[in-house]
This record gives structure tokens, C-alpha cells and sequence, in this order.
């Protein structure tokens, strides 16, 4: 819990400059890494540690692959910030957080597209779904 706390921080300034800027730093992802390692140290047994650092590069390896492939589809940020979340939370909590955020995108995607703001090539920003979908996480485990 202590780790999507941290990641829900992080991600509060990511979306920002995500939004704002259309990156996202890698100095702020390092950062994370760095606390979220040592909480993981602190908190968890060697064996979860690596674990969810072997979850981390294959989710690594995985969007890379796509955004390598696809890089209109999506950046290399934010790849980066998914293999963060998914070494923070574990594989179960970061499909929780994905699919909010991408169902979330969808939704927004699909409003901006009816109300022809924008088009199909249109960017669009997915550190501030990623942030929404921690919130949701953190929701659902405050209420179970």
C-alpha cells in the first residue's frame, strides 16, 4: 500500500508534465525506482523483491516491444512509468491500474472525438489515466 501511495505522488506530477509538456522525465521515473526499491527492501522478503523486479523488466520488455514498433501509439515514457507501477504494486494491481487507464483514455478519447476537438492522430497524454487508475486502485483497497 505504502508503494501506491508513493506511485500516486509521482504520478500526480507526471500527468502534469505529461499534459503539459508531452514527456515524461526520466530523472522523476529514476526517483521512483529509488524509493520504491528501498520500500520494497524494507518492506518485503528478497524473493518478492526480485519478483516484481523480473515482472517489471518483462512488462519492460513487452510495451517497449510495442512502443518500438508503434511509436505513435505509445511513447517510451510511458513504458518506463508502466514497468515503475508494475515493479511498485506487483502483476494483479498493475492489470487493475491498466485497464482503468485504458478504459479511461477510451472514454475521454471517444468524447473529445464526438465533440471534434480532435482526430484519430490526435495525442493524447496517458500518465494522467495512469494516475487515475492508481487512484481507483487505492479506492478499492481503502473500501476492502
Amino acid at each position: 500500500m505504502a508503494n501506491a501511495v508513493i506511485l500516486f505522488g509521482l504520478c500526480l506530477y507526471l500527468s502534469w508534465v505529461d499534459f503539459r509538456y508531452r514527456r515524461i522525465p526520466n530523472l522523476a521515473l529514476g526517483a521512483g525506482f529509488v524509493l520504491i526499491s528501498i520500500m520494497e527492501y524494507v518492506l518485503s522478503s528478497p524473493m518478492e523483491w526480485l519478483k516484481a523486479g523480473l515482472f517489471a523488466i518483462l512488462c519492460l520488455l513487452v510495451f517497449g516491444w510495442i512502443s518500438w514498433y508503434r511509436p505513435l501509439a505509445l511513447g517510451m515514457g510511458d513504458v518506463k512509468l508502466f514497468a515503475l507501477v508494475c515493479y511498485g504494486l506487483g502483476v494483479r494491481d498493475f492489470v487493475v491500474v491498466l485497464t482503468v487507464a485504458s478504459l479511461a483514455a477510451l472514454l475521454v478519447s471517444l468524447v473529445w472525438l464526438l465533440i471534434r476537438k480532435g482526430s484519430i492522430k490526435c495525442e493524447v497524454p496517458f500518465a494522467p489515466f495512469v494516475t487515475i487508475g492508481l487512484a481507483v486502485l487505492l479506492f478499492m483497497s481503502e473500501t476492502y
